[in-house]
């Protein structure tokens, strides 16, 4: 056999014996995310839009309130009042700017007192996650509306709840 046949035979025998050359070891990377959740749902009760401003309340359920984040820092939550302004008192009021009545109130969240600080009440500070289906608390309203001799007409206040992640 020629030189040329046999060089041409050792290579097609080391080339059937390792194909590619291959590596000993190989590396594969799984990745995913996980988007952030940061979610406040305001589930009103019927009493909300119903308000018997004649009698007095006292811790009357307005709402449930459902906070859901899986920010592991945790998340704070906001209240604002629409009347409140500047001020530091809740009050219903009369759209009607000829109408100057108004009745106050207090509000407690999940059992403890909302405080507001120019119109503002950090209501909620959360240091971790919720659970999966998130964190339910309770706005209460309570009112000396008995007391109060108001003007025919309709009386209301608009909180807006903010989350935010920490």
């Amino acid at each position: 056999m020629n030189k040329m046949k046999w060089i041409v035979a050792v290579v097609a025998l080391l080339v059937a014996a390792f194909p590619g050359f291959s590596a000993t070891t190989g590396t594969l990377v799984l990745q995913g995310t996980v988007p952030g959740i940061l979610e406040i749902t305001v589930a009103p009760q019927p009493a909300a839009s119903a308000l018997d401003l004649t009698s007095n309340q006292t811790n009357l359920l307005a709402a449930n309130v459902t906070e859901r984040s899986n920010r592991k820092a945790g998340y704070t939550v906001t209240l604002q009042s629409a009347n409140a302004g500047a001020g530091n008192a809740f009050f219903l009021k009369s759209a009607d700017p000829l109408n100057l009545d108004t009745l106050a109130f207090t509000l407690s969240y999940d059992g403890a007192p909302v405080a507001l600080v120019a119109g503002t009440a950090l209501i909620s500070d959360a240091s971790a996650k919720t659970p999966a289906a998130g964190t339910v608390k309770g706005l209460a309203i309570s009112y000396s509306g008995a007391a109060s001799y108001l003007n025919e007409d309709a009386y209301a206040d608009t909180l807006t709840f903010t989350i935010t992640a920490k």
